[in-house]
């Protein structure tokens, strides 16, 4: 039987508009340090000149949403930093609102507050994600509605369920994991599976499998191109031994989950001491406190859970992991300390202090990733994000391409640059890196561009593509001079270092 509707938890409006703040001067700071873009980004400005099933190794949601957004602002830095930096903002927004289901208002906020000491979300957040950072917003979403369906279970509920489920799935395939062992870990315990087995239950899996069956369909048809890129970093070529790469991959599960743990505990230790050993009554704890019996043994069952499953992917023969795979996934590890130690920050002043603590912590991140383009311009290294578009723009106009036709990148950051740059051209990416290019990719984009006269542009930036790639675009003796340019970065020394762009130039009709 349903129990009777209550009204929902009310909010911290303030922590709202903190997170408001912060957005607005997160995307502000990063449009006026660059317009450049780099690796998964220019990946997604390529991508999103049109909509598909699928677009390689990456569930296809985050290109169609950036493709919305292109369609409205146009291929620009402005697109892009807005779609990531408004997933960062909904994952603080949906991880607040998901411990609000459990926690007392003043310590919800903590909860959310508390994932900036996860170094998967204080840096890998900030640093040129894309996928990732989808993934930690669909999961943040997916606490948040279970947890609201658990505490007061509706049929309304599992249809919410059901588009989250597809939403994590279509955003990055790890997110199976997270909901086949929150689905193990409510089932483990009597007082959750009947929640999470109430009137309407079939609605969740109908509805994401409907959504998720398109793309599925497409993965089925394309299992090289999706599976492929995943399961080598999982499998490194140099692993020796399935022995030597057991020890590999354990290796690297240890560290990134003792990385998911360990900051937040020493910064937990120093607002609030040995919190640990405290009572909350001691401590004057919120009396009649919405946190429910199961809450403590459910985070903990699945943070068991998936400490399990990776460690199985370690014997199954995953030789590396990588911390953007692996603290995602344990999201809710503040929560899950806030819930256990009820002591936690409860007096005024160990409050400020947790709070302080996590604006510095975000402070300081953003801070180093918003000046490393300086600092590796003083050192004389290059970065993408100081390449200066104008000038590029001005040097290919000058050697006769107006941004009209068709751009033949040999990456795709060289691509979603271009892209940037000539709105009005297509552009195509031949890796120069994979083999088969001059086969599948480069003659085949070139000659479509000559069959319909059009002008079209061959260029590579940074490491001059191989002589191959160049000739594959090109019938025998036919191919037109390649040109060279040296572009300063900014700040850099151009003594130092410059980036080298080596490009032909073919006028409409050629």
């Amino acid at each position: 039987m349903t129990p009777p509707s209550a009204p929902p938890p009310a909010v911290d409006r303030q922590a709202l508009r903190w997170i408001a703040a912060l957005f607005v001067l997160v995307m502000a700071s990063r449009l006026l340090a660059s317009h450049g873009v780099s690796w998964d980004q220019n990946e997604q400005l390529v991508w999103s000149q049109q909509l598909a099933l699928g677009y390689g190794p990456q569930p296809p949601l985050y290109t169609w949403l950036q493709w919305g957004l292109v369609g409205v602002l146009g291929p620009s830095t402005l697109a892009v930093v807005l779609l990531k930096n408004s997933l960062i903002a909904l994952s603080f927004v949906f991880m607040l609102l998901a411990a609000r289901q459990v926690l007392p208002a003043r310590q919800a906020w903590l909860a959310a507050a508390g994932m900036t000491w996860l170094p998967g979300i204080a840096w890998q957040l900030l640093r040129d994600q894309t996928h990732t950072v989808m993934l930690t917003c669909a999961i943040c979403a997916t606490w948040w509605l279970l947890l609201r369906q658990l505490r007061q279970p509706r049929p309304l509920g599992f249809v919410y369920l059901g588009l989250v489920v597809a939403w994590g799935m279509l955003s990055k395939y790890s997110y199976l994991l997270v909901a086949v062992t929150l689905l193990l870990a409510c089932l483990s315990m009597a007082s959750t599976r009947r929640a999470l087995l109430s009137r309407g239950w079939w609605l969740t899996p109908l509805i994401s499998i409907a959504l998720v069956a398109p793309h599925a369909w497409w993965v089925l048809e394309h299992w090289q191109a999706a599976s492929g890129a995943t399961l080598d970093k999982l499998h490194p070529a140099e692993t020796s031994s399935y022995l030597s790469g057991l020890a590999h991959g354990l290796r690297d599960l240890l560290a990134f989950l003792l990385l998911a743990v360990l900051p937040l505990l020493l910064m937990a230790r120093w607002t609030s001491g040995r919190f640990w050993q405290q009572r909350a009554a001691a401590t004057g704890a919120v009396n009649h406190s919405p946190t429910p019996d199961w809450l403590v043994p459910l985070l903990r069952r699945y943070m068991a859970l998936v400490a399990g499953a990776l460690v199985l992917m370690a014997l199954a023969g995953a030789a590396k992991f990588d911390g953007r795979w692996i603290q995602p996934l344990l999201l809710v590890f503040p929560l899950y300390v806030l819930a256990r130690w009820p002591a936690l920050a409860q007096s005024d002043k160990s409050r400020t202090r947790y709070l302080l603590a996590c604006l510095g912590m975000l402070v300081l991140v953003w801070s180093l990733a918003l000046l490393a383009p300086l600092r590796d311009a003083k050192r004389g290294k290059g970065d993408r994000l100081n390449w200066q578009l104008d000038l590029i723009a001005t040097t290919l106009r000058q050697a006769g391409y107006q941004g009209q036709g068709m751009v033949l990148a040999e990456h795709h950051t060289t691509g979603g640059v271009m892209r940037i740059l000539f709105p009005q051209a297509k552009i195509v990416v031949c890796d120069a890196d994979e083999p088969g290019f001059h086969k599948d990719c480069a003659w085949q984009a070139a000659e479509s561009a000559r069959r319909q006269h059009l002008p079209w542009l061959q260029i590579s930036t940074e490491d001059p593509a191989p002589d191959a790639w160049w000739w594959a675009a090109w019938p025998v003796d036919a191919m037109l001079q390649v040109q060279e340019a040296e572009l300063p970065y900014r700040w850099t020394d151009p003594a130092l270092e410059q980036m080298q762009m080596n490009f032909v130039v073919s006028p409409a009709g050629r």
